[in-house]
C-alpha cells in the first residue's frame, strides 16, 4: 500500500481538503504524501494514503444497480 505514488490527474479527482480536514492537516501535506514528496512512515500518513486509495477505488468502480 506505501508504494502507490498517486499522479496529478489522479490527485485532481480526489477531494484532498476533505481528506486534510479530517486529519487535521493541510492540504498542500495530503498533496505531498500522495505524491510521495514526504515520508509515509508516519501513522498519520498512513491514514492519508489509505483514505485516498479508498476514495479512488470507489470513484474507479463500475457501479451497478440491482432492481
Amino acid at each position: 500500500m506505501t508504494t502507490k505514488i498517486f499522479t496529478s490527474d489522479e490527485i485532481k479527482d480526489l477531494k484532498i481538503e476533505a481528506i486534510a480536514r479530517k486529519h487535521k492537516c493541510s492540504g498542500d501535506y495530503v498533496r505531498r504524501v500522495l505524491k510521495g514528496d514526504r515520508d509515509r512512515n508516519s501513522e498519520l500518513s498512513l491514514k492519508i494514503l489509505k483514505d485516498a486509495i479508498d476514495m479512488q477505488e470507489i470513484i474507479n468502480r463500475e457501479t451497478t444497480i440491482e432492481a
